[in-house]
């Protein structure tokens, strides 16, 4: 039960820097993406730095979590993200609040969790695993993620946000594999002093391959959000941290789960609503920020009075016309 509250807390957590962040992130101009320099110009925004911070309460949660739970307990919990995500756009930026579709999409994620957990039965693994099964996982991560990486490149608007959050997501759960290595490894040295746990800390090379992987996923996930609607990249990105999460898990730290076909097709089952209802939660107008009909645009009050915007608010109507106009609106 602790594990599971924790594993909430992190996504609600989680949830605040999403929304923060994306519309922090939305309206940068489009030469800056997928280059350093958008990272740049996002710290100078508070909004974005609100963001960060909430991410920072919830890693420290998500490693709490996981230094008594698993991967494939804790990281599907965290798709939980997006529900709590759904109030915070709607009532917070939006002044509306969630109807029957929404709620109904949100039963159906829950329920697609629960069914998930409980069909597999996870257990928690050795924490830890071989240099060569590390090297075998990091080297099918790097092909996994460096194809739609290099598929975004060559492609614009929805496509490419898309693309750009699947290589995030995958970034994320191989993230969340290296926290629960630090967590097992301040669990060992804890009983030896605080000087001890923080010494090791800084001798576990997860602490550094954790830094690598939160640049990059940082700098994936910000270019995700700038590059078009959230509802091409939100279900993605929360969709493959945990399936990531989940074989990392199961291949790599030897976490347990049930196999036989029953648990099987259950845990088939519990996915496909979970990723159904990520689906339908994403293109709901609480979350793309669309009133009314999706091709109805209400134009900024700046671009009445000045027909032709500046270059930043042309880049940001480029990535998401109705986001811009909310943003510019508010």
């Amino acid at each position: 039960m602790a594990v599971v509250l924790l594993s909430l807390c992190a996504a609600l957590a989680f949830a605040f820097g999403a929304v923060l962040q994306q519309h922090a992130a939305a309206g940068q101009p489009a030469e800056h993406n997928m280059r350093p320099s958008l990272v740049i110009r996002l710290v100078q925004r508070p909004m974005w730095l609100a963001g960060i911070g909430m991410n920072g309460i919830g890693t420290i949660l998500q490693l709490a979590a996981l230094w008594k739970g698993s991967l494939v307990t804790v990281q599907p919990l965290l798709v939980c993200g997006l529900i709590f995500a759904l109030p915070i756009n709607a009532i917070w930026l939006h002044r509306r609040r969630p109807g029957v579709r929404e709620c109904l999409s949100a039963g159906a994620v829950c329920i697609g969790l629960t069914a998930f957990l409980l069909a597999t039965a996870p257990t928690p693994g050795r924490g830890s695993a071989s240099p060569l099964s590390w090297f075998i996982a990091l080297g099918a991560i790097a092909v996994v993620t460096a194809v739609p990486i290099a598929a975004a490149l060559r492609s614009r608007g929805p496509l490419r946000a898309g693309l750009l959050a699947v290589a995030a997501g995958v970034v994320n759960g191989l993230s969340a594999a290296f926290i629960k290595g630090i967590a097992r490894q301040i669990g060992h040295s804890l009983h030896a002093g605080f000087g001890s746990a923080a010494a090791g800390l800084f001798q576990n090379w997860e602490l550094y391959a954790f830094a690598i992987t939160l640049l990059s996923a940082t700098l994936l996930v910000q270019s995700a959000f700038q590059s078009g609607p959230i509802r091409w990249s939100l279900p993605a990105l929360t969709a493959a941290n945990p399936v990531t999460s989940v074989i990392i898990g199961a291949c790599v730290l030897s976490e347990q789960i049930r196999t036989d076909p029953l648990a099987i097709g259950g845990a088939v089952v519990g996915l496909a609503l979970v990723v159904g209802g990520i689906m339908a939660l994403s293109s709901s107008s609480l979350i793309t920020g669309e009133i009314g009909h999706p091709d109805i645009v209400v134009a900024p009050r700046s671009a009445v009075s000045n027909p032709e915007p500046e270059p930043a608010t042309q880049a940001a109507l480029a990535v998401d016309p109705a986001t811009a106009a909310v943003d510019a609106t508010d």
